[in-house]
């Protein structure tokens, strides 16, 4: 007892001689770069952590730490962890140096084992999902949305088979950011049927952001964003690459894809070539086949990237051409004529028998971007980056007319865009890290054909700042952003609009804070609130003629105001054994949610009589839950489960009532099977059988509606991969079956449901070769 007292009084004395002297010299800043021994690459995010303070830090995308608050003189354990690494445990005596350089060893033992992903980056505060690498694999030969909609919360709005675009809790279009390569996308999205101009396969990985994303991604993020990321650049000298070709049993469809790169010796140069193409030709339902509803693309892009001690100069270049066939029997002249189709079972006007020919009625894109963008490390804490891109927009869209001799479109649209992007960043200091940016735009956009919306030129600019703080001694991070927008547009038209010649300009402030807490290495729970702004775009001011794909006569409204989103979430997840699961629950309210509301009166035309829809607004509030699990069984075996339900209502003009909001997705669940297996020669099966669920949406707005929505309907779809190694490459074959038991069905989301029936069988086969 006594020496027990002893040690207490004698370490009270220190404590208190020490903390004085820990207050004057504990405030130096190790800094330093985690590199792969084997090649000098750096190693991002890897995690750096000091024993004796039990805290530490993760490395950057180039391999750098920071660590504040250690004292002057003193002797620290270091442990460096890395996926793709031995640990290190190293020692080091802290002085005066500027930068400390580590090494971690390759782990060898993982040298014939398939990496399926790279280093994970730190998780986000708000609310986001990942495309599973399998599910990327798949899908990307499909389209964007056949990838997205592997995710919980996120759906399609369908114009046929091959139009499709991504919902995100029941708002799309203009509503969605799709940043491909940190590029916002910039093409014609105002349009249901305007799928958007991207190959899936420039990605590395696919991910999509919830919630109030605007201070990231700018105003046209209110529901959300579409991130598509490109996978690493090769590090050491030589060749590398992918090649996949493969094809699908439902319109014959052939395709073919794939990047290399490459690096010389002691260069700092590296460069990568990727292109994909592929054809088909008329999709085939259960019972018949739908003609013109083939596909001709070819799409390819060029990436070269310098990178020196301070300086990182990176080049990119892209084209996308795609001509999409328009379902024959969605073609309609009237009113009377699309009563005619939606009473009949079968389609009208529809040939069956199938054919790779692409006639009128299609759609013919184009879309051409150029970026560059240089990165300067100012110092080991403060990057500046810059870049500037440009991206050329063609849409041209072909209906059926009389004249075999008129080869000229019925719609055409150019849209010229030039965005200029600067950020000054900084990794931890005393554990925050952030930036501020500024943004500035400048569009042209030409109607050559048609006048459906007119010429319009906008010019703007924003401003952001975004902090997260974060520490790995306390389980709780906090993240606050905010961003100005302004935008003018001046537009103008020609013809059946001559007498348009007006001015709009908007200036937004949004604004988002979000708290995240982890428990242990596994769970996390997360909050997010933010205000979101979009003003509304120019085809929701002026547009105003007959819309040919959707068979109706729109009309802006000049009067509308910015809509004002409050998005709020709490999301749980725990990836840890044996269970894995993820929940989100989300309440937006949107002031003057602009939508397009059904007119009581057809509209009479040159071409006859079409249902008529005009531009309003008024208040509404989506409401929903995203879930999915994993659990795993004996002999490989495992159990997943997803799950979206969303309810939206908009207030009635003049009442305290509210009503449906139309087009929201039913409610969706999927139940599947799977068996993932590592062989004694570490090759890998992976086997997935799962049943999706669709029920009938019995909350529409009735006014306006042609016809009741479609049953719910379910369909069962086997994966399957095999990976294995051969000749020091890898390969991997994958055989996936949609819609395996051919069922009959309609979507309610999908706007040629009127006309036709979904696709049937579709038998999905697919080679992979991965070289280096």
């Amino acid at each position: 007892m006594k020496y027990f007292l002893f040690r207490l009084v004698l370490g009270t004395i220190l404590f208190v001689i020490a903390v004085p002297a820990q207050s004057q010299e504990c405030a130096h800043v190790l800094r330093g770069y985690v590199y792969e021994a084997e090649t000098n690459a750096p190693l991002p995010y890897a995690t750096v952590y000091v024993e004796a303070l039990q805290r530490g830090t993760m490395t950057d995308e180039n391999g750098f730490f920071s660590i504040p608050d250690l004292c002057m003189n003193s002797r620290y354990k270091m442990e460096f962890k890395h996926v793709e690494c031995v640990h290190l445990t190293q020692e080091i005596d802290l002085d005066n140096r500027q930068q400390y350089d580590f090494f971690l060893q390759h782990a060898h033992v993982l040298d014939e084992v398939q990496i399926r992903a790279q280093a994970l980056r730190p998780t986000a505060v708000e609310a986001e999902s990942t495309v599973d690498e399998r599910d990327l694999d798949a899908t990307k030969n499909i389209n964007l949305g056949a990838a997205l909609k592997t995710l919980p919360g996120v759906n399609t709005l369908n114009t046929g088979s091959s139009v499709s675009k991504p919902i995100i809790h029941g708002l799309h279009s203009n509503r969605i950011a799709i940043v491909n390569n940190s590029v916002p996308l910039e093409g014609q999205q105002w349009g249901s049927e305007h799928a958007p101009e991207i190959d899936p396969n420039t990605a590395g990985t696919l991910r999509v952001v919830k919630g109030a994303a605007a201070v990231r991604y700018g105003v046209g993020a209110m529901a959300g964003a579409v991130v598509l990321e490109r996978a690493a650049l090769r590090q050491k000298k030589g060749w590398g690459g992918t090649l996949t070709t493969g094809g699908f049993s439902n319109g014959r469809q052939l395709y073919l894809s794939g990047s290399t790169d490459f690096k010389q010796e002691e260069s700092p140069w590296t460069f990568r070539l990727q292109g994909s193409w592929k054809r088909g030709g008329n999709l085939h339902t259960p019972d018949y086949f739908m003609q013109n509803t083939g596909l001709h693309e070819g799409n390819a892009s060029f990436l070269a990237q310098r990178s020196g001690t301070r300086w990182q100069h990176e080049f990119f270049a892209s084209t996308f051409n795609q001509k999409l066939g328009v379902l024959r029997a969605a073609h309609v002249g009237n009113l009377s004529d699309l009563q005619l189709a939606i009473d009949s079972p079968l389609p009208r006007n529809n040939t069956d028998a199938f054919s790779y020919a692409v006639e009128r009625p299609f759609q013919h894109v184009e879309h051409q971007t150029a970026w560059v963008k240089s990165t300067l490390r100012i110092n080991p804490t403060w990057k500046l980056s810059a870049q500037y891109a440009f991206q050329y927009n063609h849409r041209s869209e072909y209906d059926v007319v009389r004249s075999s001799n008129n080869d000229s479109p019925q719609l055409a649209f150019q849209l010229w865009t030039n965005m200029l992007d600067l950020s000054l960043e900084h990794f931890p200091i005393r554990n925050w890290s952030g930036g501020i940016g500024v943004q500035a735009l400048h569009q042209l956009n030409f109607v050559s054909r048609g006048g459906f919306i007119p010429d319009f030129q906008s010019a703007g600019g924003s401003i952001w700042a975004m902090e997260r703080w974060r520490t790995f001694s306390v389980p709780w991070e906090f993240e606050i952003g905010g961003r100005y927008d302004y935008k003018q547009s001046h537009a103008t038209t020609s013809g059946t609009l001559s007498d348009l010649d007006q001015t709009v300009e908007f200036g937004t402030l949004a604004g988002s804070v979000g708290l995240l807490y982890r428990h242990g290495s596994h769970g996390r729970i997360s909050v997010h609130s933010g205000l979101a702004v979009r003003p509304p775009s120019i085809n929701e001011l002026f547009a105003r003629g007959v819309h040919f794909a959707s068979a109706s006569y729109e009309e802006g409204n000049a009067a509308l105001v910015p809509e004002q989103a409050w998005n709020n979430s709490l999301s749980v997840e725990y990836t840890g054994e044996p269970i894995q699961f993820s929940f989100q629950f989300y309440h937006n309210q949107i002031r003057d949610f602009i939508f397009l509301e059904p007119q009581a009166e057809p509209v009479l035309t040159v071409r006859g009589a079409f249902p008529a829809y005009q531009y309003t607004q008024s208040d509404a509030i989506m409401q929903g839950i995203d879930a999915q699990c994993k659990l795993p069984l004996p002999a490989d075996l495992f159990i997943s489960s997803k799950a979206s339900i969303l309810r939206g209502k908009y207030l009635l003009a003049g009442t305290d009532a509210y009503d449906w909001l139309p087009l929201l997705p039913s409610d969706r669940f999927e139940l599947g099977l799977g068996w993932d297996h590592m062989t004694a020669s570490d090759n890998e099966w992976f086997v997935k059988l799962s049943a999706s669920h669709v029920g009938q949406q019995t909350r529409y707005q009735e006014t306006g509606l042609l016809a009741d929505p479609p049953p719910g309907y379910t369909l069962i779809a086997l994966q399957s991969t095999y990976a294995f190694e051969a000749f020091e490459q890898s390969f991997q074959i994958g055989l996936d079956v949609m819609n395996l038991t051919n069922t009959a069905y309609r979507d309610y989301l999908n706007f040629f449901r009127y006309f036709s029936d979904e696709p049937g069988r579709n038998v999905g086969l697919r080679v992979q070769w991965k070289f280096s």
